[in-house]
């Protein structure tokens, strides 16, 4: 496609001559008689060079410079007047992209056609560079993005080998534990030593209340350090509903959300393709999601459920928002990072499991929070048309419990 060339003058047996003497290089010309003329057509077309004169009625040549500066900035402006002076030369590089400035008349006007090409060799050669920096700039971000998977990855890999080791052999005494701390207060409940006052025996049933919630809490950061650790070989999938996922979901987390004084709204999207997913594994997703929302939204406050189609990519949405305290900004970064919480009694793995999850569908979660309004997760998975149904094979952390 021939270039387009815009020539600004306002006498017209010059911008005859201009035009005339360009017409045989194969480019297309476009006239403008002044500068208010030249900005109208700036503004509406593409130029690879401007021709224009300085001294002009209704707008002069340093409009049009700083027009092209606006609307072109890839355009290049050589500037022809009769009323030359290194003051206007300074006002003229000042505003806009100029690559030669002219004084008429022209002793050699074949000179104006060499002036042309290499103005358009210049303004390709920008143009081609800033395409390259772009690409450069993006495979920049494509492998610090790599690089930084890449850490996470070994990151978690070694936070996993250390959890699994250390949930396997923390499980086998706190089971013994667990048990033994359970029969000295069934033990207690049923009878009371004889030469004990009630004093020290409500002392010591409390202590081994106290043993005993404390073993069954850390029993239960055992089990999640076995969850994280765990990447399932027997990860059963299949078709599946995603709404049916989200009621078994509320079996377990509606009452409690419903006794701590909290509504939930449930608003699903009709005709959801299907996913292809290991159930439980969703399940678990929202289960915690929808426990962490429970937890963060005080009584009379509202926890929603929403699904949607997505078109492109194809696949499903699920946002669980809820009215609670929010998160701090600051804290946003990391609450996906294995043992992040700001919780006494967390663990700091729910949101890692979730995220791990997520991304073992092939999925994405998103989050968005402020600070007194509430929290909003977002998670995509892939329909099934769309879903890489044999991914790769990656290795596996296999933690077992005795």
């Amino acid at each position: 496609m021939a270039e387009r060339v815009l020539i600004v003058e306002d006498e017209p047996d010059l911008r005859y001559v201009l035009t005339r003497q360009l017409r045989g290089d194969g480019y297309e010309l476009d006239t403008a008689v002044d500068g208010e003329d030249a900005i109208q057509k700036i503004q509406q077309n593409e130029y690879a060079v401007i021709i224009t004169d300085m001294n002009m009625p209704r707008k002069d040549g340093l409009s049009v410079i700083s027009a092209a500066r606006e609307f072109l900035p890839e355009a290049e402006v050589i500037v022809l007047t009769g009323h030359g002076s290194l003051e206007n030369a300074l006002q003229a590089f000042k505003a806009g992209n100029i690559f030669e400035y002219l004084l008429k008349p022209l002793d050699d006007i074949g000179l104006l056609n060499t002036l042309v090409a290499r103005a358009i060799e210049r303004r390709n050669l920008k143009r081609h560079n800033r395409q390259l920096f772009e690409q450069l700039q993006q495979a920049y971000e494509e492998l610090k993005q790599k690089s930084e998977m890449l850490v996470q990855n070994e990151k978690m890999s070694a936070i996993g080998t250390l959890a699994a080791g250390v949930a396997h052999e923390l499980n086998n005494p706190l089971t013994a534990v667990v048990g033994f701390a359970q029969i000295l207060q069934e033990k207690l409940k049923s009878k009371r030593p004889l030469n004990w006052s009630d004093e020290e025996y409500q002392r010591v049933l409390t202590a081994v209340e106290n043993l005993v919630q404390g073993a069954h809490r850390s029993r239960d950061i055992v089990g999640s350090l076995l969850r994280y650790a765990r990447v399932s070989r027997a990860d059963v999938r299949s078709l599946v509903d995603i709404h049916q996922v989200l009621r078994d979901a509320f079996v377990f987390t509606e009452h409690m959300l419903l006794r701590h004084g909290i509504a939930l709204q449930k608003q699903f999207a009709p005709d959801l393709p299907q996913v292809w997913a290991n159930p439980s594994r969703l399940q678990h997703v929202f289960t915690n999601l929808l426990l962490n929302a429970q937890q963060a939204t005080p009584s009379g406050g509202t926890v929603t459920v929403r699904t949607e189609r997505s078109e492109e990519p194809k696949g499903v949405w699920v946002h669980i928002e809820d009215t609670g305290c929010g998160i701090p900004e600051e804290d946003l970064p990391h609450i996906f990072e294995p043992f992040f919480t700001r919780r006494e009694d967390g663990t700091g793995l729910g949101l890692s499991i979730v995220r791990q999850i997520v991304e073992e569908h092939q999925g994405e979660i998103r989050v968005w929070s402020e600070v007194g309004k509430g929290t909003r997760f977002s998670i995509f998975l892939p329909a099934t048309e769309v879903y890489q149904l044999t991914p790769p094979e990656t290795p596996s952390i296999e933690a077992q419990s005795a």
